[in-house]
């Protein structure tokens, strides 16, 4: 252990009981006993966790891998996933810009529009306007009950005059 023999590990501990006292002493070797414990299953973890990495392939020739190897070809097939990915993430993005517009440009749209629909209202207005002045001024009875109203006036003032002369 540590490359520590017997004697160097009692004069450690009469070291430790002279420094700390009896009643620290177990405690401290509770404590020290606890942490070796607890290095010793994180390295047995870590193991573990190499060997389930596939460094080693049962079924294999050659059941030993080169550690570098594995880890290269876990590296490329994390490479292509986020290059699929990336590639992925950049045709939506390209997908939505093309189907969105700025609020500029929505609003150049809108502007557009709004004076198209005016100015087609304004030319709608102004040929009904037109259609009414043609229609006015082409048709003959809309000039009759004009005349008719004038001669009607013109016949009670000749009345009114012959009943007062």
């Amino acid at each position: 252990m540590f490359g520590i023999g017997g004697f160097e590990l009692f004069l450690i501990l009469i070291f430790g009981f002279l420094i700390f006292g009896p009643d620290k002493l177990p405690q401290i070797a509770n404590t020290v006993g606890k942490a070796i414990a607890k290095f010793r299953s994180a390295q047995e973890d870590m193991k573990d966790q190499l060997n389930m990495d596939s460094f080693m392939d049962k079924d294999a020739e050659n059941p030993f891998k080169n550690p570098l190897d594995v880890i290269e070809g876990a590296a490329d097939k994390a490479k292509a996933g986020a290059d699929a990915a990336r590639a992925k993430a950049s045709a939506a993005t390209d997908a939505v810009v093309e189907h969105t517009e700025s609020f500029a440009e929505r609003k150049a749209r809108y502007d557009r529009e709004r004076r198209a629909r005016k100015e087609a209202e304004a030319a709608a207005a102004e040929a009904a306007a037109a259609k009414a002045e043609a229609a006015a001024a082409s048709d003959p009875r809309t000039e009759v009950p004009e005349k008719k109203a004038a001669s009607a006036s013109d016949a009670s003032d000749a009345s009114d005059a012959k009943g007062v002369s």
